[in-house]
């Protein structure tokens, strides 16, 4: 970690910037500045433009606009610099993913930046009660829209073993145009819903494309944004139209009983890497492949770990895998064991949990496991 008596800064967007809006809670598409005190401090420094709406939608304790440090003559870079030196003796911590080259500038006009890979990280992991319930209000619509495309699918004729939506064919794409407008409606964006058919979704990030068919798995994967907190929501299932088939519905029950094994493990306090372990275990023992350290890359059978934290990023620490990370107040993870076999698709059901800041464990997500749409 960083020397945390050194000011924290940082220049960036706060669209897709996801520290740029925690520190500050500012959306805005254009770089602006935040500058965070040892005591706490906060002050951001934007374009003259938008000041008067960071003075009143910001979260923090000060706004100065660009001008106030910009001399007729002077570089972007000398501002700034001229500023961080007044609020910060010439010395500073800022994230990794500073701009680089901009750091080099601040370097020539004499600044010393620290790179601290953990402060932003480690404080957007310990969520408050009102972080938690900004990503369960997201989840709860995202059941909804999960719901919604089921009774697309279960609506469907089928022609040829092809659904039909509309007199014509029903795409991949046509279905996820469907979900995004159901998310816009309801104040959510989407990054690009994955509904994977068929063989393709032995690839668990494939986003799905062509006629959707019965008879096969169907992974879905919602991800949406809410528009106004920039909280996410993550959620899976798995959906066949018709009746699946014996090797499919072994996998599936298999993701079931994998899936409630993590929730049996998942402690306040415990290791997240045997909540990995025991949905391994489960595998294993169903005779299903699982990562081994120092073996192949398995080919069929579970291809990644049991979960990440979620927040203002769809994946962020801890990492429910084999690191060292254990379940904490304030840790909202994804617990979505899946199986994967190129012979028929993908078998995935994603539920997320919360420990709250006063070490209960909830589950955030209310949304049936229910395989088959007859």
């Amino acid at each position: 970690m960083g020397n945390n008596d050194l000011p924290l800064f940082n220049f960036a967007e706060s669209y897709n910037n996801a520290d740029q809006f925690y520190l500050s809670r500012f959306l805005c598409p254009d770089p602006f500045g935040v500058f965070v005190a040892p005591s706490g401090y906060t002050t951001i420094w934007v374009s003259d433009m938008e000041t008067g709406r960071a003075e009143k939608e910001a979260v923090v304790d000060a706004t100065l606009p660009f001008s106030m440090y910009r001399k007729k003559g002077t570089s972007p870079a000398q501002a700034m610099a001229r500023f961080l030196k007044e609020h910060g003796e010439g010395k500073i911590r800022v994230p990794p993913g500073f701009p680089l080259g901009l750091a080099r500038e601040l370097e020539a006009e004499g600044m010393c930046l620290e790179v601290d890979g953990e402060d932003i990280s480690l404080r957007r992991r310990a969520k408050t009660e009102a972080e938690i319930e900004a990503i369960g209000s997201v989840q709860r619509q995202t059941a909804k829209a999960m719901e919604y495309i089921r009774s697309i699918l279960a609506g469907c004729p089928v022609s040829g073993g092809i659904l039909e939506h509309e007199g014509r064919d029903l795409t991949v794409e046509r279905l996820r145009s469907l979900v995004d407008i159901f998310l816009i409606e309801r104040g959510l964006e989407s990054a690009g819903s994955i509904i994977a058919p068929g063989r393709g979704g032995a690839d668990p990030h494939w986003g799905g494309s062509g006629t959707i068919h019965t008879g096969v798995p169907i992974v879905v994967d919602l991800f949406p944004r809410d528009t106004v907190t920039r909280y996410h929501a993550d959620m899976s299932r798995t959906f066949v139209v018709g009746r699946a088939s014996n090797t499919v519905r072994r996998m599936h029950s298999a993701v079931e009983e994998a899936q409630d094994a993590a929730f049996e493990r998942l402690r306040p306090g415990g290791k997240l890497s045997e909540v990995h372990g025991a949905v391994c275990e489960v595998f294993r023992r169903r005779g299903f492949g699982v990562p081994e350290p120092g073996k192949p890359l398995v080919r069929r059978g579970f291809l990644h770990g049991t979960g990440h934290g979620l927040g203002l990023d769809v994946h962020e620490t801890p990492s429910v895998s084999t690191g060292a990370d254990r379940f904490s107040p304030g840790d909202v993870v994804t617990i979505e064991p899946g199986l994967y076999d190129r012979r028929v698709g993908g078998v995935r059901i994603e539920d997320v949990i919360a420990l709250t800041p006063g070490g209960a464990v909830i589950n955030l997500t209310r949304f049936d496991r229910r395989l088959e749409i007859v």
